[in-house]
């Protein structure tokens, strides 16, 4: 039974769920939005007032941030004007996808080439862990350094990446703008200064501050403008002085003759790492972040142009499974030692240890029945529950050995053995159960947490206790029986 266990453990550890942390049900969601226009505030406003009203009728609550914000104490990335933040509540936490979706399907037929993104709200348990990052970023870094990423091209990226994978990711933001170029060699040809111009667009932009009315604490800045122009209207009726003549009269040009004017389209932000900036591809709550890297790979061998490389949560979460794997193997390691030098023999150590995956087994069997993942709670239900179980099982044996020196036979030993410490095991096994139900049955943060935990701690002395009331007895019996009729022989 012990041997059978192992690939059945195996196969229920390579097919659960893992994941860092346990997912937390909440009735709350925050939606970010980044119109990806040049949108001035009022518009933001207004469009956020459709979407409210969209929302409200799915929605018991919905409030808006809408355009920049200026919190001296912002950890997160600051808000710009054509930026808004949605925070939505709904009766109960199943409602919560079907808003998602509502959400994603408004906003793809109404304003297309918004990006949207949905986070949990910031509890102190998603301050602390950071569960709403991305599972999977894929990253296109360019080959050519040199090379001029435009806008088109980051698009033309976007549209590969979901024909290939058929998942549509999360992408970037553009920021429309007018690019000024100065024509230096007119300024050299008219003698005018480069400061000169600085300080005319400044005025014309209203951004030449020159002071600052103060009273208590009120500040009131003073700009130098004109009347609200367009960019155009301000280069092509904005005069320079170039010259003067006898007569006192000066000669003046339009700023045109010096400054010109192309719109352009670059990203909002720029994302870089170790190995220099990248373009990023986010995917959230995929269902196959292997399939998406084995795609992407495959479609990228061959490509002078590009280089990929991936991150997220589902190679920290593949980290953290691999370090409990070799944390355990340790421990146990050290526990075989341990039992070893204590009862000066191998086998009975591994008479205790091989209970080690009767129990995960029967755990991780629960928590894929129950709808949990393996993370880092339901983890530390499964160390909990071993330890409490082959301590169990390490007082059995230890008594049984200590019939046995004192003159009992093998079968009088395992019997009064099991005698001694039944109510010990029983008392102990629906302890830890009894201790762990009630947060099976509240919806509170702090029980939500830790579910997986409960699960698998009830999961393991389920199994755990009448392994060490009957199986452990009956191995051990296994293995003496022999001995126990050689030494049978021998008196006779």
């Amino acid at each position: 039974m012990m041997f059978a266990t192992l690939p059945l453990c195996a196969w229920l550890f390579w097919i659960i769920p893992k994941e860092k942390m346990p997912d937390i049900n909440q009735s709350e969601v925050l939606v970010k939005i980044d119109w990806n226009q040049n949108i001035h505030l009022q518009e933001n406003y207004d469009r956020c007032l459709d979407l409210s009203k969209m929302l409200s009728g799915i929605s018991e609550e919905n409030s808006t941030l809408t355009g920049q914000q200026q919190f001296l104490l912002n950890r997160e990335k600051e808000q710009t004007s054509s930026e808004s933040e949605f925070y939505v509540r709904t009766k109960t936490a199943r409602e919560i996808p079907d808003l998602k979706d509502r959400v994603t399907e408004y906003m793809s037929k109404t304003y297309p080439g918004a990006i949207v993104s949905f986070e949990p709200v910031g509890t102190i348990f998603e301050k602390i862990f950071s569960t709403g990052e991305a599972d999977l970023v894929v990253e296109y870094y360019t080959v050519n350094k040199a090379r001029e990423i435009n806008s088109d091209i980051i698009r033309g990226l976007e549209r590969n990446i979901e024909q290939i994978t058929g998942e549509t990711p999360v992408g970037n933001s553009f920021l429309h703008q007018l690019n000024l170029r100065i024509d230096r060699e007119k300024l050299l040809l008219y003698k005018i200064t480069y400061d000169l111009i600085a300080r005319t667009l400044r005025t014309a932009f209203k951004e030449n501050r020159f002071a600052t009315l103060r009273s208590q604490q009120q500040y009131l800045p003073i700009i130098l403008g004109d009347d609200e122009k367009t960019v155009q209207e301000i280069i092509d009726e904005t005069l320079i002085e170039i010259s003067e003549n006898d007569d006192k009269s000066r000669n003046k040009l339009a700023l045109s003759t010096f400054v010109s004017v192309s719109r352009s389209e670059d990203l909002k932000t720029i994302v870089a790492g170790k190995a220099g900036e990248y373009i990023p591809f986010y995917y959230y709550e995929t269902d196959s972040p292997d399939k998406i890297i084995e795609t992407v790979t495959q479609d990228n061998i061959g490509d002078t142009d590009w280089e990929v490389d991936f991150s997220g949560t589902f190679f920290s979460n593949k980290k953290m499974i691999n370090e409990m794997i070799v944390i355990l193997f340790i421990s146990v390691l050290l526990m075989f030692f341990i039992l070893s030098s204590q009862f000066e023999n191998f086998k009975q150590p591994l008479i205790i240890l091989f209970e080690i995956p009767i129990d995960i087994t029967f755990a991780l069997a629960l928590l894929l029945v129950t709808g949990h993942s393996l993370n880092l709670m339901s983890a530390i239900g499964l160390v909990v529950t071993s330890g409490i179980i082959i301590n169990d099982s390490i007082l059995k044996v230890d008594v049984m050995n200590q019939l046995r020196r004192e003159g009992y036979s093998l079968m009088a030993a395992i019997h009064e053995a099991g005698r001694r410490r039944l109510k010990a095991i029983i008392m102990t096994s629906l302890t830890s159960i009894v201790c762990m139900v009630p947060l099976l049955f509240t919806s509170d943060l702090g029980s939500q947490l830790e579910k997986p935990l409960a699960v698998a701690t009830i999961g393991g002395m389920i199994m755990g206790t009448p392994v060490s009331l009957f199986v452990v007895p009956m191995v051990y019996w296994w293995i003496y029986r022999k001995k126990e009729l050689k030494s049978k022989e021998e008196k006779i």
